[in-house]
Parts: C-alpha cells; sequence; structure tokens
C-alpha cells in the first residue's frame, strides 16, 4: 500500500488562505468520512491545526486519483477550483511522506521551533480517525513511528528546550507590551488544547484575575478551577472587556466570536486602558478591525509567525535531521520487510510442499523402511529444505530493501514458480516510493 501526504502550511500560504482550508473540530468526521468514502483511500487521518491542513491516506492504487479526490473535496468545502487547491500544497508520497510527518512530529516544521504541542495533535487526529473507522493498519504504523521518533528525538537532544509554543510566544509578546502581567486582568477564550495552555500559562506567569469563558459552562468551570480563575459564559465575554487588559482566543469557530462592535463599546468605558488581544484561532476568532482600534493591540497566528521566524535557529536541529533520517530509512526497510514476507512464506510453503510429496513417493516405494528409518529420511529431507530456502530468504529480504526491490522479487517469484503475486510486488514498490 502506498501512503500519500497532501499537505498545506503556513510555510506554503499565508494565514488568510490557510484559514479557510482549516477543518474544525466539528466537521472532522464528516471530512474524514468523505474523505474515506473515495474509491481510491484505503486508510486516512486528517491533522488541521492553526498553523496546517494535513492528509495522510493509504491507497492500493496509483497516487493521482488520491490527490484529485482529496482535492476535490477540499476545495469544494471553499467553492475553490480544485487545480488551485493543489497549487497551495505539498505532496509527498512513501518515504518523502514519512520524513514530513516525522519531522512535524519532532517539531521541526513547527512555526514555534521544537514546541511539542504537536505531539497532542497527532495523537488527537489518530484518535478522530480511529473513532470514525477510517484509519487501519498501514497509516497507524506510520503516525505511530512518527511519535516514537518524536520521543526519541526529544529524549536524545534538547529540542524541546529549544522551542516555545505559539501560546507561551504570544504570552511573552503581552508580558512585554503590557510591561508585565503581574496584577493583569485576563480573560481566555475557549477551553479546547490551547485555551487551556493559555490559561496555564497566564496562571504561571503570576496574571492577576484570570476569566475561562467557553461555550459549555461546565467545561469553562473546569478549566478556570485547574488555573483558580473563573468561569465566565461566552456571552458574558464583551461586558469584561473594559477592564481586561489581556484576552486570549482559541476557540476553533468558524467564524469570529469577538466583533469589533463589541471592542469598540468597550472602549469607551475603558478610560484609556490598553487591552492587547492575542487570537490563537484557525479561522480567527477576532475580527481584523479590532485591530485598528485605538488602544488595541490585535496579535493573530500570522503576526506571531513573523515573530517567531525572527528566533535564533537552536543547534540542535541538524541532530534531530539526522535522527529522522535514520528513522525514515529504518521504517522503510521494515514496510519493505513485511512487503517480502508473503513471497518468503509462499516459497517455504511450496519447498515445503514439495518435499512432502517426495517422501509419501519415496516411502510407498520402499514399504520395508522401519519407523526409525522413515524418521530419519523425513529429517534429512526437512534439514536439506531448511538450508536450501535460507539463502534466498536471506536474499528476499535483503532485495526488499532495495529500491528494485519489487525487480528482484518478482524475479524470485518467477524462478519458484510461485503463482501469481501482484499484490505483494506492487506493496514493494509502492512502500519504496519517494
Amino acid at each position: 500500500m502506498t501512503i500519500v501526504s497532501i499537505v498545506h502550511s503556513y510555510r506554503i500560504a499565508p494565514a488568510e488562505i490557510l484559514e479557510k482550508l482549516v477543518v474544525p473540530s466539528a466537521e472532522l468526521n464528516d471530512v474524514l468520512a468523505r474523505l474515506h468514502a473515495e474509491p481510491a483511500i484505503d486508510e486516512v487521518v486528517l491533522l488541521s491545526t492553526c498553523n496546517r491542513v494535513e492528509v495522510y491516506a493509504g491507497t492500493q492504487g496509483p497516487v493521482e486519483p488520491v490527490t484529485r479526490a482529496v482535492a476535490d473535496l477540499m476545495a469544494a468545502r471553499e467553492r475553490i477550483p480544485a487545480d488551485e487547491f493543489l497549487r497551495m500544497v505539498r505532496i509527498h508520497v512513501g518515504a518523502a511522506a514519512a520524513s514530513h510527518l516525522f519531522s512535524v512530529a519532532c517539531g521541526l516544521d513547527s512555526m514555534a521551533v521544537g514546541e511539542d504541542q504537536i505531539v497532542a495533535q497527532i495523537k488527537a487526529a489518530v484518535r478522530a480517525a480511529a473513532e470514525v473507522g477510517t484509519i487501519g493498519p498501514i497509516v497507524t504504523g506510520l503516525t505511530d513511528a512518527a511519535l516514537r521518533v518524536s520521543k526519541r528525538a526529544r529524549t536524545e537532544t534538547t529540542i524541546s528546550t529549544a522551542g516555545i509554543s505559539t501560546a507561551r510566544a504570544g504570552i511573552d509578546l503581552a508580558d512585554a507590551h503590557l510591561d508585565g502581567l503581574a496584577a493583569r486582568r485576563a480573560v481566555v477564550v475557549g477551553t479546547g488544547a490551547v485555551g487551556r495552555l493559555a490559561a496555564r500559562l497566564l496562571r504561571e506567569a503570576g496574571v492577576g484575575r484570570l476569566s475561562v469563558a467557553s461555550g459549555s459552562e461546565e467545561r469553562a468551570a473546569k478549566v478556570a478551577a485547574a488555573v483558580h480563575g473563573r468561569p465566565l459564559r461566552a456571552v458574558d465575554v464583551p461586558a469584561t472587556l473594559a477592564d481586561t487588559d489581556l484576552l486570549i482566543t482559541a476557540t476553533g469557530c468558524v467564524v469570529p466570536v469577538v466583533l469589533a462592535e463589541q471592542v469598540r463599546a468597550a472602549r469607551k468605558r475603558a478610560g484609556g486602558r490598553p487591552l492587547f488581544v492575542l487570537d490563537l484561532g484557525m479561522p480567527p476568532d477576532v475580527e481584523p478591525a479590532v485591530g485598528r482600534l485605538a488602544g488595541v493591540t490585535l496579535v493573530d497566528i500570522d503576526a506571531l509567525g513573523r515573530h517567531l521566524a525572527d528566533r535564533v535557529v537552536p543547534d540542535e536541529i541538524p541532530r534531530v535531521r539526522a535522527i529522522v533520517a535514520a528513522e525514515v530509512d529504518s521504517y522503510i526497510n521494515r514496510l519493505n520487510e513485511a512487503a517480502a514476507a508473503p513471497f518468503v512464506a509462499a516459497m517455504h510453503a511450496h519447498v515445503r510442499q514439495l518435499a512432502e510429496v517426495e517422501l509419501i513417493r519415496m516411502h510407498d516405494r520402499l514399504p520395508s523402511l522401519s519407523e526409525e528409518q522413515r524418521a530419519e529420511t523425513t529429517a534429512t529431507v526437512y534439514r536439506i529444505v531448511r538450508k536450501f530456502v535460507h539463502r534466498p530468504t536471506v536474499r528476499a529480504k535483503q532485495l526488499s530493501t532495495d529500491p528494485e526491490g519489487s525487480v528482484y522479487l518478482e524475479a524470485l517469484r518467477q524462478l519458484f514458480d510461485l503463482g501469481a503475486s501482484e499484490a505483494v510486488t506492487e506493496t514493494v514498490a509502492r512502500a519504496t516510493a519517494s
């Protein structure tokens, strides 16, 4: 089976394009089911975050129908031509798809290099696909391998300590802009992974009054209690902005939840109090016009990206890239050896069957043989069989890791006359594609 990744991220297009393609959590199950319903796609997982939208699919057929199916569906969501969507993505196949996901899991492709929030996001994407029933052993094996590589990179290097999350980067900016967060009043809107992280970081920063709002009063109360804050109903957020210093949003909604008119009304009651707004949502939670209001500073994902681009590149990056490269080779070799397994099994069964037939024939011709002699001749024949198939078995596994592995396995299949095994050779060919 071939693994294909169709990748759109902040590295490829500006935030205003990415925000159109992000799949909100409320729509994720439906999009996964529709992708999986495509005949060309056997397995699929969708990684959709504020910085990337990536589809990882497994297919038994050619790659082009997969990319076309993904383009048609994703483009139709935003009523844009599929060809335009394809111009905005990068497509990776086989080893290249594994290399990209491994790099993403290690934080090498993150806006904040080394951040580990992506690990939780990959796990969440896998859980979502498992719940809908769109993921199978091939893509599961890929994501499991990516998480193992990430753990190794973060254990053997200091890549995690070199990086910071986008939430922390935004809060650092707020801290500098507001001359410290101690005694400041902050509101966090959103109780997903990013919202919870932001609330925790604010409490660690010593913020004064911390309020947490959500569409679910129960979730708001739970998160607020965890950070010694106070819960806030979403409908009450506008009324609090007049005496708020820092507003952080991360809701995952498809439309803005903080409107310019609401903030403008609050500013009239603020008495010159500055307001820093950190919009971590994708699509954005805050109307852009909010940033043009007097006394308001608005920082969104795009602005954070520009800020983080100026950070010093960690020295550990080359070491992590070396780990990724080695793990990709190991992963592809495992795939190829697994692809050779059906051939090896068929060869062993074929030779053993020949031996059994000849043993029966010999024992029928020599009825005078004692039970001990029959056992000895049987053991001798099977000993020869094991020695005979040992070298082809070893070579088949070795050759399966070669770029031309499918050709070698097909030659061996023909030599042993093992019957049709197109599925075996195709699997090897696709596993080595890059």
